[in-house]
């Protein structure tokens, strides 16, 4: 008798939890896998091991899942908190409203069992050809951000892929300062010499990353939902979020724990 296909026709919101990609024995054999490939791997494996164990026929009517790698997820122990550095990089897929950042955040601090994040960098996503991230694109979700610290949820903030332009505009205008901008040097192979200047004047830390602007694309995420369901289940899915968290043992400098919580949407009225 063949196995039965997971159907998810009512679907419209899918949430990832990974747990702690760093004892992920198959991740560990490709140990420059990548953000994208890590993220694409983290959905396959959470998605197949959820419907592998769902009722069938109530997947029918879910309008929401939430798959979580149970297995490796870890909260931090509460006497090794001092030891430990958390920091968080949220990758906005498109503009959403500013209460995701706190909605993706808040699920860290959750799954972390822990009252505060150390650091939180910011990456908006690529806008249309002929737009750039502007102040005005950036001060909702910085708001939102600085509300966050102001609540002692956050300790600090940084972000992605700012030009010394962007960035000193930014710095002028918020109230809680930016104390990272991480650089893509993919796209420069030297870090520009204003933006070091700039950087160093205000305290600044310039940190260089390889992390992809469109960090899975909607494609390979349809691709991933058509591998574990069925091709009709997988049109019109889009990313919206993904936090990527690590947790630093300050003392050794070691990566104790590397995760990452996504959030994925799909509007079903585009069928009709």
């Amino acid at each position: 008798m063949s196995e039965e296909i997971p159907v998810i026709p009512k679907v419209t919101s899918l949430t990832v939890h990974s747990g702690n990609i760093v004892n992920w024995n198959r991740l560990k054999r490709h140990p420059n896998h990548g953000a994208t490939a890590e993220i694409a791997e983290c959905i396959d494996s959470a998605l197949k091991t959820y419907l592998d164990s769902a009722d069938k026929t109530a997947l029918q009517y879910e309008t929401s899942l939430e798959c979580k790698s149970t297995k490796f997820m870890e909260a931090l122990p509460a006497d090794e908190r001092g030891d430990l550095k958390v920091t968080v990089k949220v990758f906005l897929c498109k503009l959403l409203p500013p209460s995701t950042l706190k909605e993706g955040i808040e699920k860290v601090l959750t799954e972390l069992n822990i009252t505060f994040i150390e650091t939180v960098i910011l990456a908006l996503p690529e806008l249309e050809e002929d737009e750039e991230v502007s102040l005005s694109v950036i001060q909702p979700y910085w708001e939102a951000l600085e509300e966050m610290v102001e609540g002692e949820r956050v300790l600090s903030l940084g972000i992605a892929d700012l030009s010394k332009e962007q960035l000193e505009e930014l710095y002028n205008w918020a109230k809680i300062k930016p104390g990272i901008n991480q650089v893509n040097l993919e796209s420069c192979c030297v870090m520009p010499k204003d933006l070091t200047e700039y950087a160093k004047q205000n305290d600044i830390q310039l940190l260089s990353h390889n992390d992809a602007r469109d960090i899975l694309p909607n494609e390979k995420l349809s691709e991933i939902i058509k591998t574990n369901t069925t091709e009709k289940d997988s049109d019109f899915w889009e990313m919206l979020w993904v936090m990527r968290y690590s947790v630093l043992i300050k003392c050794r400098g070691i990566i104790k724990t590397k995760a990452y919580i996504t959030k994925c949407g799909r509007d079903t009225r585009r069928r009709k």
